[in-house]
Parts: C-alpha cells; structure tokens; sequence
C-alpha cells in the first residue's frame, strides 16, 4: 500500500466513510469503527500499515490511525455546512497540533473545538535528505458514495498572518458595547475596525474590506487610516443591503499596518419596544490572506413617544444634509432647528412639531467626537466648525440632538464642507538654456520647456492668474529672457511680475502644456533666452519666481 502512496510525506485525513469490513481494501478503518473520523499518519510508511493473515484466503490492511478526532456522528463532516480547521506546527517541539470545530464558521468567533489532537512528526520521514523544506497541499479520493469537498484557506504560514478586530463604542454615553449591552435607541454609534498584519514574507495585497453593518443601524460616515497616516473616505451611499463593500487602496504590511476602518452612524429602534441585534461578521480578504472580525450582539431599548427632530435651515425650510463650498480653510458656522412631534408622520421641514426646550447637541467633524454644546430655547441652533479641524477637499460634519438625558434622540444631520485651495502642483525647479555661441544675435529654446501646472479646486466660476520675475542675473549679462504667448506678443522678465496666463477653476490645467520645445519665430510659445551678438562665453544664472493669485472674473 505505502508503495502507491504520496513518498516521505505526512497526511491529517478526513474520511467522511469509514471502511470497516474485513476483506481486502475495505478494512483500513477498522480499528476506528464505523464513524467518520479525523486522523494523522505517514501514507508512504510501511509502518502505517498492519496486516491480518488470520484468514490465509483473505487477507487485509489495517491502517494505523493517530490523533483520532471522533464523536460517534455521521455528521461530524459530511452535513451541508463550513467548517473550521486550524493547524499549528511547533518546529521545536516538531508537533502539530490541529483543531476541528474551533471557530464558528458564520460569525468567525471562537468556540469549543470538537476536537483537538497534537502528534509528534518524525521529520525524517518527510525530509529525509534533511533539507528544511516540505511539500504540502490536499487532495481527495472516494467510491460510489461521495460528497463534495470545498477548502479555503484563511491564513496560509510564512506568507501573510493577519488578524483583525472590531471595538463598538456608544458615542452617546462614551461606553464600549460588549456582547448582551443595551444601547437607547438613536444613540451614535462608532464601529472601528483593526486590521493587523503581524508578519509574513509577501505584504498583505488587494484587501477588500466586506463590512456587515449591523440590523437597525444607519452609517453617517465612514473612513479608512493607515499607519503611515494616509487615509481615504468611504462613501456610505455605496452601502447595499447592510453590506458596506471597499477595496482598500494600500498593501499592508511590517511597517504600514495596522489599518483602521471607522464608520459611525446611529442606531433607530422601535417605539415602546425593544430591539435586538445580531452579531454581524465582516470578512476582509486578500488575494494571499482573509481574516475577519465580528461586532458584538446588543439590544436596542425603546426611546419615548416623543420624537425629536434636527434640522439644517430655517423651519419653513429644513433638510437633513447641507453642503458649502469654500475657497480656503476658515471657520464655517452651520445653522438649523429643532423639533418636537407625537407623531412620526410629522414633514421632514418640521411642519406639525412643537419647538423644544434647550437640547444638547452632538457634534463630530472627520469622524472625530467634538464637545457637546447646547441649542437654548426657542428650537433654533448655531455651531461653529473651526478651522482648525476642517482639511483640503470634503469635510464631513454629523450633527445629533439629545433631550432629557438622552430619552429623546434625534436622527442624525450631515454637512459637507468642500474646502477649495489654488495652489501649484508641479513647478519645474531648474531650467537650462545652452548654446554654442557663433557669432550672431540668436533666440534660444531652454533644453526642455519647464512643466508649470495649476490646481483649482475652488468651486466654479472663479479665476487665477500666473505671473514671473526674474532675479538675479549679472547686470552684465547682454542677453534677456523672454516669454511668448504665441500671439506674435513678447514680454521680457524682469524683477516685476510679468503676465504669463490666467484660467478657471478646474481640477489640474498644465500652463506649460502647449509651449514649444524649439524657437521658430514669435509664433513659438513659450520661455526663451534673446542673447545679441556682442554676448560672450559663460555661465550665466538667475531666479525666475513663479506667481499664482486669485483674479476677478
């Protein structure tokens, strides 16, 4: 039997068929009975193997069995489900110890395996030229009875370990949420996600984060960090049926990890009941590694029958989201009201609702809890974002209102603040003009045009200008630079700003696109050197300083 089977090799069976009849090539299993079971031996050792020759007319093969993982089911492998192997080698101890059962497939949290072997591996049998390296993958056989057999690999050893984590934190009493916990209805809720790499030969590449947002809780904001300090919003629009799907734009690895997924939002419960809330596991996987992390189950308690309702805009007027554009970073005030109703029908503007007494109200800017502030009386707010907190490009700020100690919650308001900037993003540093000189009055093309590029992320319909000087040139000098716009037009630079070009606000416009890479004559566009004919040998240099400002229309 060894002769056919895999050479100097070590094998954990999973024999969903026990082959317990005594005649040849049915008795293998016969020392375990006739229940699945898992197993561990060397298929190409001759010691494996036992024969019976009591009968001379028919002989059979027992197979050794060790580490036996067995509980007298006929399900133990074969019943429609996942289930979950870990396998852990100690080199030196030269054992390995496997777990069946030790994970619950659905929500990936730890559990009491059903069983848990460790055996003892002779490493000369598998590597007997004593290399260091083994071979390993799985493989399958069956007979006329037969099941499908599926294998994923979570972690694979030596390539990527990772792990992640969930903490779930109620924003409204600054509590974490543990397992069986009560939250009020409407209280905001942060989900952070960790994802760790702890080690491994390749990084952990092409993450795509599968996130399960929890029943009865509505996402406001998402983001996510990397070590490095790189981050990235995530739109929480793309969230489908409670499934908030992201691919993560960096590889983790030994020096940029962990990342750290953030969502936040609000849970909304029942009135004058109770709702409870199931564990939602969230898979992120890799194209070399999956791990995933599961929130904790809680329940949520009924809030009062009083509604409470938060506003953008005056009360003829209100909507739940905002958004302003801004053309450079400043303290921006937000401006709303607030409501009270017995219904629930009561018109998103407020229509039908009673104003409040003061309310408290909850403030985070980026993702990040700011300090409670109060709305008197009279059912109207003010809050100010500083601009300390507010960066380049879209700003998210949630607004929620509490009322009697947190019995009356609102739902949760959203502003985006898009802050513009005007700014260069590329100025060449260095220009050559180089030239043999013969003679004659010449103009000359620098070596390469330099690449000079605007970036307007103003709101629409504003205008910048590009100008230059130049300085520090040797009055000795005879020659002159000079810009040409193509237009048969010739502007010298000099220690006063000269005119160079003007746009609209866009994205990225490359000033330096169209210039010309050769003088022809006054139809060339572009930087170029006029020397007369005077001009001697040497090396000339001097500053050009590059201008970019806000023009009126």
């Amino acid at each position: 039997m060894q002769s056919r089977a895999i050479q100097n090799s070590w094998a954990l069976e999973f024999d969903s068929f026990s082959n317990t009849q005594s005649r040849k090539g049915s008795a293998f299993d016969t020392s375990v009975g006739s229940y699945p079971h898992i197993a561990s031996n060397y298929p190409g050792a001759g010691l494996t193997y036992v024969t019976n020759n009591l009968n001379p007319d028919n002989p059979y093969v027992l197979m050794q069995h060790q580490g036996v993982i067995q509980n007298n089911s006929y399900s133990l492998l074969s019943n429609g489900a996942w289930h979950h192997v870990t396998m852990r080698w100690d080199a030196t101890a030269k054992t390995m110890t496997y777990s069946y059962n030790d994970k619950d497939p659905s929500t990936g949290n730890a559990q009491t395996p059903v069983g848990t072997k460790t055996v003892s591996i002779d490493t000369t049998k598998i590597d007997p030229n004593n290399t260091g390296y083994a071979r390993w993958g799985f493989t399958g056989s069956t007979g006329t009875n037969w099941e499908n057999n599926l294998v994923i690999f979570e972690q694979v050893p030596g390539v990527v370990n990772s792990s992640a984590s969930v903490t779930a934190t109620d924003l409204t009493t600054d509590k974490v949420i543990a397992a069986g916990d009560t939250v009020t209805s409407g209280d905001q809720l942060q989900l952070a996600y960790k994802l760790n790499y702890d080690s491994g030969s390749q990084d952990w590449k092409d993450i795509v984060a599968k996130i399960a947002v929890p029943n009865n809780m509505t996402v406001s904001y998402a983001r996510v960090t990397y070590a490095d300090g790189k981050s990235e919003l995530i739109d929480p629009g793309t969230i489908s049926a409670q499934t908030l799907k992201y691919q993560l734009t960096h590889d983790l690895n030994g020096t940029n990890a962990p990342a750290t997924i953030t969502i936040i939002g609000n849970v909304m419960g029942v009135k004058n009941a109770t709702t409870a809330v199931a564990a939602a596991k969230s898979t992120f996987n890799g194209s070399n590694a999956l791990t995933n992390a599961t929130t904790p189950n809680f329940t949520i308690s009924a809030a009062s029958n009083w509604y409470l309702r938060l506003f953008f805009g005056t009360a003829a007027n209100g909507t739940k989201t905002s958004q302003m554009d801004l053309d450079a970073v400043k303290d921006t005030t937000l401006t709303g009201h607030f409501t009270y109703s017995l219904t629930s029908t009561a018109s998103d503007a407020g229509y039908g609702g009673t104003a409040g007494k003061a309310v408290t109200l909850r403030p985070t800017v980026n993702g990040q809890t700011q300090t409670s502030m109060t709305a008197g009386d009279g059912g109207t707010f003010s809050y100010t974002v500083p601009a300390s907190l507010l960066l380049p490009g879209a700003n998210t700020v949630t607004l929620y209102a509490i009322y009697n100690g947190g019995t009356n919650v609102s739902d949760v308001i959203k502003a985006t603040i898009n802050v513009g900037s005007l700014t260069f993003s590329n100025v060449t540093s260095n220009i050559a003009f180089n030239a043999e000189l013969t003679g004659t009055a010449a103009t000359i093309a620098p070596s390469s045009q330099p690449n000079i590029s605007v970036a307007d992320t103003r709101v629409t319909g504003k205008h910048w200008a590009l100008s230059a000087s130049l300085t520090g040139l040797a009055a000795s000098f005879p020659g002159e630079v000079v810009y040409q716009p193509g237009n048969g037009n010739v502007t010298t630079l000099s220690n006063q700003d000269a005119a160079i070009d003007t746009g609209d606000s866009a994205a990225t416009t490359t000033v330096s696109k169209q210039w010309s890479s050769t003088w022809t004559d006054s139809s060339s566009k572009g930087l170029f050197l006029k020397i007369p004919s005077a001009t001697t040998a040497g090396n000339y240099d001097g500053t050009i300083t590059w201008s970019l400002k806000d023009a009126p229309s």
